[in-house]
């Protein structure tokens, strides 16, 4: 028995390409959205070398335009580009990865700006330019609801009245009778910033108004920067992960990710605790194996792929949002800033050539090299060498550090499990504010502390702890001359 079938037309209405508009971009969204586009245009010099791409956005009261000097395209691969979810792959033969990934970026952004748009495009060694005016009012006057078809317009490319201006080859996108009006580029420059960071420091160029768009840059406690190398099966989850100088409770921390160089989730906290106590943790991430949403602000969360990267960045994020709620704690101990950093620095195993002053306070550290010394100066940071009581042996480092207090001349840390004493000299203090002998300083400083590690430490009487001062001071000062005198020579 035959089955009684009738078929009918799936084309969706002309209402769709006006509707795709509401895709809740804000103004600055759908022109980062516009840019994705740009940078997928990038001229390949050869299979090794791809040019920098310079893109000029120009915002007005009545237009917002958006053009780039990249490869721009022919009559008939703009054509394409004008359907929806469009594969622009098999069009133009690209075998690059790209950041456009359902053929919708470009339709929906132009359609949340505005009602008019004129997409001017010309290819390398062209004469002519190739022209596509999209006018949705219009559009929606057809009768024939089904209608799609759209015109593409070959004219003689002429430098005075082409939008792409001097340009020998690119595209121009410019779209009016705006949805909203916007006039203050600031908003698009900051997103823009961070959402092309990677781009914008290999080279590739951004302008709005004429003012160069700047990478996003972090206020980082100097030491704090870890790289991330995180294997996740065959791919590898790169970037980094820092503690910021202060708290957020503006939410502006967590975890920027980035797929193929733009920024596909802001501030993700899906790895941290989204408490004020972890603000302070931020960093970025390229994750090209989990593809991002529709709109491009988050990820598709219910993959495989997510949850390991989820499970694995959790872990890996322990030990800085430990350090970040660290520095909030204690707020007594001048000294608890530079706990926590070393006590990421040891879970990280990374290297602190540098321990900062602002851990604390968010002032710089002074310039040592700026006070009036007569001998090289010990304080610089660094390991001063080893000392050893009942056949242990400790490693002793001083730093600078602000201490806010300019009575306590010097303090110190103690890292039992890795026996590091680090010796802080006060740069707030009036003995180093008005020493001009760091030697000196220095002297006093270990003299003293190490007198009462001694004591509390091990338990030596005063005489027995200054005994073994004295040795130590002996034996490093005869070292410190021989180096000297090496170096004489």
């Amino acid at each position: 028995m035959s089955k009684d079938v009738e078929l009918f037309d799936a084309t969706p209405d002309r209402r769709l390409l006006v509707d795709i508009g509401a895709a809740n971009y804000t103004v600055p969204q759908a022109i980062a959205e516009l840019v994705a586009n740009c940078m997928d245009a990038k001229v390949e010099v050869n299979e090794f070398e791809i040019s920098p791409i310079e893109i000029e956005i120009l915002i007005g009261d009545d237009s917002v335009s958006i053009i780039d000097n990249g490869q721009g395209m022919e009559r008939r691969v703009l054509g394409e580009a004008m359907r929806l979810s469009a594969i622009m792959d098999s069009v133009t033969g690209n075998t690059r990865t790209r950041k456009g990934m359902y053929g919708l970026g470009m339709k929906a952004a132009c359609a949340s700006l505005g009602m008019l748009w004129e997409i001017t495009s010309r290819p390398a060694n062209d004469d002519y330019e190739y022209v596509v005016e999209v006018d949705l009012d219009q559009w929606l006057k057809n009768e024939n609801r089904t209608e799609w078809k759209m015109g593409v317009e070959k004219r003689k490319f002429e430098l005075a009245t082409s939008p792409l201006g001097s340009r020998e080859h690119g595209t121009s996108i410019v779209v009016k009778r705006l949805r909203e009006t916007f006039t203050i580029p600031t908003a698009v420059t900051e997103l823009l910033g961070m959402a092309y960071k990677p781009h914008l420091e290999s080279g590739d160029k951004i302008l709005v108004n004429g003012f160069e768009v700047n990478p996003k840059h972090y206020e980082l406690i100097e030491g704090s920067k870890i790289p991330i190398n995180l294997p996740i099966g065959d791919s590898v989850v790169t970037g980094w992960v820092g503690i910021d100088k202060k708290t957020h409770n503006d939410g502006n921390y967590g975890i920027n990710i980035y797929r193929e160089k733009q920024l596909v989730d802001a501030w993700n906290k899906d790895f941290i605790r989204a408490h004020l106590m972890s603000s302070r943790v931020v960093g970025e991430i390229e994750l090209p194996f989990v593809n991002a949403n529709f709109h491009k602000n988050g990820l598709n969360k219910g993959t495989v792929e997510w949850k390991t990267v989820k499970a694995a960045m959790t872990e890996l994020l322990k030990p800085a949002v430990k350090a970040s709620g660290d520095m909030a704690k204690n707020k007594k101990d001048p000294t608890r800033g530079a706990k926590a950093l070393a006590g990421l620095q040891q879970a990280y195993g990374a290297i602190v050539t540098c321990l900062p002053s602002d851990l604390t306070t968010g002032k710089e550290s002074p310039d040592v090299s700026k006070t009036p010394k007569s001998v090289p100066n010990p304080l610089a940071h660094g390991t001063l060498g080893d000392i050893q009581f009942d056949n242990t042996t400790y490693t002793l480092s001083t730093r600078l550090e602000d201490l806010s207090d300019e009575v306590l001349p010097w303090d110190y840390i103690y890292d039992e499990p890795t026996r590091d004493l680090q010796i802080i000299i006060n740069t707030q203090s009036r003995v180093y504010m008005y020493s001009t002998d760091p030697s000196l300083v220095m002297t006093l400083a270990i003299s003293e502390i190490l007198i009462g590690f001694m004591i509390k430490y091990h338990g030596y009487s005063y005489d027995k702890a200054k005994e073994n001062r004295d040795s130590w001071l002996h034996s490093s000062l005869v070292q410190r001359v021989q180096v000297g005198a090496k170096s004489d020579k």
